[in-house]
């Protein structure tokens, strides 16, 4: 069930990069279009979960304080993200996010004494030369570094304190409770922010709502999903595991499309097809 789960939030993240593509392409990638995006996202966000959750959530000091860093992260995210999209292609921006989201979670895993398999070191570089061999030839802005640095250790992060928080049974609520205070969280950030900014406004394009709702329904369904896998699965092997499934995935929709799909992207994606596969044992 635990890897049933995992495969789904792989089909749900697949899709998640364009809706932050257009949003951007709406609104632009200013603070106020940042905010806004955080807000609306996080409204729809949290109807979907107290939804999902039965209309109940539970609240304690250590899950609502970690909420708030993951929210305050998760914002940071996507002002990096909408930045990083003003100067690169999507596939770059793919490319620091999933290794981030991958590398970092993996490592935090083996510091906290998850068992360390060789198979599943090798098979984590594979998956992360397999990204890199997706991404789309051209030439970068230097002024981007920044952003996809940002990126790249941000997604990191968003792993890494997931697991923080499920680690702690005795201090944590229930997954669905966690993922409703985040959501709680970040529209209280936004809307401060929003409202004390002097020339404040709330309104956003019909199309960027439609953003807007369909990556919250996407990003809470697949982060929920993930949280309840990591009560029984290690960090260190869920996280490359996601990563690999969306270069499957992704080229899996190219390919059925019939988009351009070079050799070079089929051959990452048959490699991390059988890293995957590996690292799940």
């Amino acid at each position: 069930m635990d890897y049933l789960m995992i495969i789904a939030s792989v089909m749900i993240f697949s899709c998640q990069f364009v809706m932050n593509d257009g949003y951007r392409r709406e609104e632009g990638n200013d603070l106020d279009a940042v905010l806004k995006y955080v807000l609306y996202s996080s409204i729809t966000g949290f109807v979907i979960l107290f939804l999902i959750n039965k209309m109940h959530f539970e609240v304690t000091w250590f899950s609502l304080i970690t909420a708030g860093v993951f929210s305050a992260v998760c914002m940071a995210l996507s002002y990096s993200g909408l930045k990083a999209l003003s100067y690169a292609n999507l596939s770059v921006y793919s490319v620091f996010s999933m290794i981030g989201g991958m590398l970092l979670p993996f490592l935090y895993g083996l510091l906290c004494g998850e068992e360390f398999r060789l198979i599943r070191l090798v098979c984590c570089i594979l998956i992360a030369v397999c990204v890199a061999m997706s991404v789309n030839q051209g030439k970068q802005s230097k002024k981007a570094i920044k952003y996809y640095l940002a990126v790249f250790v941000l997604n990191g992060l968003v792993g890494v304190i997931s697991k923080f928080h499920q680690s702690q049974p005795a201090l944590c609520v229930d997954s669905g409770s966690f993922m409703i205070l985040t959501r709680v969280t970040a529209a209280c950030f936004s809307l401060v922010w929003l409202l004390l900014k002097k020339d404040r406004t709330f309104s956003i394009k019909p199309k960027s709502m439609l953003y807007c709702t369909a990556y919250s329904v996407l990003d809470s369904t697949g982060n929920l999903l993930l949280l309840i896998a990591l009560l029984s699965l290690p960090a260190s092997v869920q996280y490359p595991i996601v990563t690999g499934g969306v270069i499957i995935v992704s080229t899996l929709i190219s390919l059925f499309r019939r988009d351009k799909v070079t050799k070079r992207e089929l051959v990452a994606a048959a490699i991390a097809f059988v890293a995957t596969v590996f690292m799940a044992f």
